[in-house]
């Protein structure tokens, strides 16, 4: 004799119902999830800040950088004349102040229409998160001497990404309110921090008496740390172009795209 029928489907049914029983929830288990989700929103936030937010910022201060141009070039309609070194190179002393705007880095040979400010001071907040820093204590800019600047490699524009890809013969412009200082790249080291022996007249010898023009730029390295070493490009004043002659040729084309866009940036793309 047969079960019946229905008799046979509500045995299956509850089988089934059993078999679907929610599984318990652990605090492991819950553990584990937050733990997901946060390194997941962390991993945004770090694409977010390093690289969408830093596109950002480097537009921003190139364009910062493009509107300080335009600025020096008004100043020199009524600024005083500068004193003249020995080879007939104007020489001013860096404002005093951290955070003191006062010339503008170009370097041809880095993507985009390259052009930052330079500020007095290398404080993390005030002035290498916004702009690409001056040591205060080192000789101003086209002098006997050594002329240091520094800035951030990655994160807040990474003005100094580049560093790393100068090649010998690579021209850094300075323009500052009299003109524009020519500097050539010659050679790169890595050191560590308390190096600060870099930072003399003569880098590396500070017993010595300078006789050169050096410039230095100097970034972090390994890219993504900041405390490990500094990677130090050295490059030596070639040329000064007075202001009066206009901007040197290598970079007279960014002048000209900035007339033709209102003296605006006219481009680093995101």
């Amino acid at each position: 004799m047969t079960a019946p029928q229905h008799s046979k489907t509500r045995m299956q049914s509850g089988r089934r119902a059993a078999g679907k029983r929610r599984k318990r929830v652990t605090f492991t288990g819950v553990l584990g999830e937050l733990l997901l989700t946060v390194g997941a929103l962390l991993l945004l936030f770090i694409g977010w800040k390093y690289f969408y937010f830093d596109g950002l910022a480097g537009s921003a201060q190139d364009e910062a950088g493009a509107n300080l141009s335009q600025q020096l070039e008004e100043q020199y309609q009524t600024i005083d004349e500068p004193e003249l070194d020995e080879s007939g190179i104007p020489i001013r002393p860096m404002p005093e102040g951290e955070g003191q705007e006062f010339a503008v880095l170009y370097v041809p040979s880095w993507e985009g229409n390259f052009s930052r400010t330079i500020a007095t001071g290398t404080s993390f907040y005030g002035v290498l998160d916004q702009y690409v820093g001056a040591y205060e204590k080192s000789d101003p800019v086209g002098s006997v001497g050594n002329f240091v600047i520094a800035g951030h490699r990655w994160g807040y524009g990474s003005a100094f990404k580049e560093v790393p890809d100068l090649s010998v013969g690579d021209n850094v412009y300075i323009e500052t309110v009299d003109g524009w200082y020519v500097y050539t790249y010659r050679s790169g080291e890595y050191v560590m921090p308390t190096e600060v022996s870099v930072l003399a007249g003569v880098p590396r010898f500070p017993e010595l008496q300078s006789e050169d023009r050096v410039m230095i730029l100097q970034t972090c390295n390994p890219i993504y740390t900041s405390s490990l070493e500094r990677q130090v490009a050295y490059t030596v004043l070639v040329d000064f172009v007075p202001r009066s002659d206009g901007p040197p040729a290598e970079i007279a084309d960014i002048f000209e795209e900035r007339k033709n866009n209102n003296n605006g940036d006219t481009g680093g793309d995101l």
